[in-house]
């Protein structure tokens, strides 16, 4: 909005002091940039549909290596595997400890861990390699397993580190080296139990001796063409129908809004907090002190019958009767009761595994425009 202002004002001055000419050619700067010159501003609502077959989700489901974070578990159909690469010389450790990601549990549990999370059941499986890959190479995951067994997975307070503790099983310790000196092996973890997420740091070599690499794979269950996956790098592009000539071609989109109707429902949001809808290529600048006490317009999860969508870049290339974007859901939003001055976030820099589906809200999808003229007077 300063920016917005400060342009007008230099504007309004340059027309004020200059001549015919020197309007004029500020005046085609100002079209070049796309920037209008005046703001006598209109107001309309037009209904939308959503174009048939033009929906489509972008998602990367690649492994990936573990770098800040590690998520393992099932939720919201988002299941999050672990795989792990060993070179070990002595005798495995029977038991590996997984630290707990003490900013997530911090951020959401004041520290502690849920009851849910406190002792989980657990699929181990390994494989015994003849050498040590490159990482592009095992980062593909391609090998079968073949072996596994049923572990449990137990939390541990450690004061002000706590641990999930993954008891191995004895087939997998009676194992030996294939080679006098080494033994190679190639592991993975998934939870049994369904509806939990356990947020690990990075495994280090104190924490599993002989770890080599650490990597996460995540598989997303669809939940329809028009649903959406927070966490996961995942995007939803949707494309819409607008009447004819419904849109003043002759007049600069100043902002544009697409309005949803939505629910305050908190289905499909794993931690049960807001979570942001962001349109990919255009600009959110949030006001810490109003969300905290207002919200924001483009949350889900949260109060209110509407989800309100800034457009205005899509608009600006708009092809006549349509127009497309992309969707993606971001990080939570934190308990605004706990924010302070010195720590003013707003939204957590760890991801939630919620999901939203648009189903129906594409159905009462409406689109405000702000025009501006483009003429000085």
């Amino acid at each position: 909005m300063l920016r917005l202002f400060l342009i007008l004002l230099l504007c309004a001055l340059f027309a004020a002091c200059s001549s015919d000419d020197d309007s004029a050619n500020f005046k085609k700067w100002f079209d070049d940039q796309g920037i209008a010159t005046s703001y006598g501003k209109y107001d309309d609502e037009i209904d939308v549909s959503l174009m048939k077959d033009s929906s489509g989700l972008g998602y990367d489901s690649s492994a990936s290596m573990v770098n800040t974070f590690a998520a393992l578990g099932n939720v919201n159909g988002v299941e999050h595997k672990l795989y792990f690469g060993l070179r070990a010389v002595d005798k495995l450790d029977s038991v590996w400890r997984l630290r707990t990601d003490s900013i997530f549990y911090a951020n959401f549990y004041e520290g502690k861990i849920p009851e849910e999370q406190k002792n989980i059941k657990a699929k181990f499986y390994w494989l015994k390699e003849k050498e040590t890959e490159h990482d592009t190479t095992w980062l593909k995951l391609q090998k079968e397993f073949s072996d596994s067994a049923d572990v449990s997975i137990d939390w541990i307070s450690g004061g002000t580190r706590d641990t999930f503790n993954l008891s191995l099983p004895e087939e997998f310790l009676e194992l030996r080296a294939t080679t006098a000196d080494t033994l190679r092996l190639f592991t993975g973890i998934r939870l049994i139990t369904n509806d939990v997420v356990l947020r690990i740091a990075p495994p280090i070599t104190s924490d599993i001796s002989g770890l080599l690499r650490v990597a996460q794979k995540t598989r997303v269950e669809s939940c329809g063409d028009l649903c959406l996956h927070a966490g996961v790098r995942e995007s939803l592009n949707v494309a819409f129908e607008v009447g004819k000539d419904k849109i003043k071609a002759n007049k600069t989109v100043v902002f544009a809004q697409l309005v949803l109707p939505k629910s305050s429902d908190t289905t499909g949001s794993e931690l049960g907090s807001p979570v942001p809808m962001f349109v990919f290529n255009e600009e959110y600048r949030v006001d810490t002190a109003s969300v905290k006490n207002d919200g924001h317009p483009n949350l889900v999860f949260w109060k209110g019958d509407t989800l309100k969508l800034q457009v205005t870049r899509n608009l600006r290339r708009y092809v006549p009767n349509t127009f497309a974007i992309t969707l993606r859901l971001g990080n939570p939003m934190l308990d605004t009761n706990s924010l302070s001055f010195l720590f003013p976030n707003v939204f957590s820099n760890r991801p939630a595994y919620a999901s939203y589906n648009f189903n129906t809200a594409f159905e009462g999808a409406k689109l405000r425009l702000w025009y501006a003229e483009t003429d000085i007077h």
